[in-house]
């Protein structure tokens, strides 16, 4: 019932590169945010932010957000297969974020260009949490990159590997865990307890898709570079946000992580290849052109593992008939 046919994946692939996610349309990322909204306020008000309360929360969002994809899902089965087809399309393109990653990191690469640090430490603001006033032209650059890193495992490779594993709802959960990491996932005293479990829910769902994206970043560019991902990868605070930063850091020969601020503080991270150059500018581009690559390499990915259960139900079919025509 949840497996999506392949080309139900292409097609959302081809919708997110044609249109991305255009400003005002009802997307399943922000009404996910609504509920998180609306739920946690109403749970902080009548129990106390523990552990278990966020297990509870987590639960309570993620079956909203599937009761409401599975009534709409049943509604348009019955009206026709097409509208279901077409609507399990929309869930899956909705959980896709290729285009809207490459249109805010090419503003940023904008601005650097036409020599305004103002407007490219204001539109790097929008995708990093450190602190961005008073970063300079090369350090605008790295932390442009290494967000273009870690969004290539949220925003591409993640939701089509769940779209794979679980269909439509796959994708639907994997982008709702993801919300409700970046909305409650914080080590804050608010946080610390009640939003541990979206955390580590959200670590776990990106576990492999993280080390296929690091994987295809070094398979295209710099194969040989795949022990030292490895083991540079594994010191980052992170259990995945190390890998595709690692991957990256060489395919563009550059040096990145180190220290960065958060409120005036600085906090170090890990050094991925320490012996390359200092990322410049034109860095930023040669990022932009990994997110169409690692999109192709994915894209065809999902589309191997699409492709398996179809043709093993095609085997079996074609078994019984050899079968049933043997019995005559």
């Amino acid at each position: 019932m949840w497996l999506l046919n392949p080309s139900q994946i292409v097609a959302a692939i081809v919708i997110d590169l044609l249109i991305g996610d255009p400003h005002g349309w009802p997307h399943e990322a922000r009404f996910a945010g609504v509920l998180s909204t609306v739920y946690e306020r109403w749970l902080a008000r009548h129990f106390s932010r523990s552990i278990q309360l966020g297990v509870f929360f987590w639960l309570l969002v993620v079956g909203t957000m599937v009761a409401g994809y599975a009534v709409i899902h049943v509604i348009c089965s019955l009206i026709n297969p097409v509208a279901s087809y077409v609507f399990d399309v929309f869930i899956v393109y909705q959980a896709i974020a290729a285009r809207d990653l490459h249109r805010h990191a090419k503003s940023i690469l904008q601005a650097l260009v036409s020599g305004d640090l103002s407007a490219a430490r204001k539109q790097l603001s929008y995708i990093v949490g450190r602190d961005t006033k008073h970063l300079d032209a090369s350090e605008i650059s790295r932390a442009t990159i290494e967000s273009v890193s870690e969004s290539l495992v949220d925003g591409i490779v993640a939701p089509l590997f769940w779209a794979v594993i679980g269909g439509a709802p796959g994708a639907l959960i994997y982008r709702t865990a993801n919300t409700l990491d970046s909305m409650v996932g914080h080590r804050t005293p608010a946080y610390e307890k009640f939003g541990k479990a979206s955390a580590r829910i959200d670590d776990l769902l990106n576990w492999a898709p993280a080390r296929l994206c690091a994987l295809m970043i070094c398979l295209f560019r710099h194969p040989a570079s795949w022990s030292k991902v490895r083991g540079e990868a594994a010191v980052h605070a992170s259990p995945n946000a190390g890998w595709p930063e690692a991957a990256m850091a060489y395919a563009l020969g550059v040096r990145l992580g180190g220290t960065n601020y958060y409120d005036g503080e600085p906090v170090e991270g890990p050094v991925f290849n320490a012996s390359g150059r200092t990322v410049v500018i034109s860095d930023i581009k040669n990022s932009l052109t990994r997110i169409w690559w690692v999109v192709f390499a994915a894209g065809g990915l999902v589309l191997l593992m699409a492709s398996v259960p179809s043709y093993l139900t095609q085997v079996t079919w074609s078994t019984k008939g050899t079968v049933a025509e043997g019995m005559k």
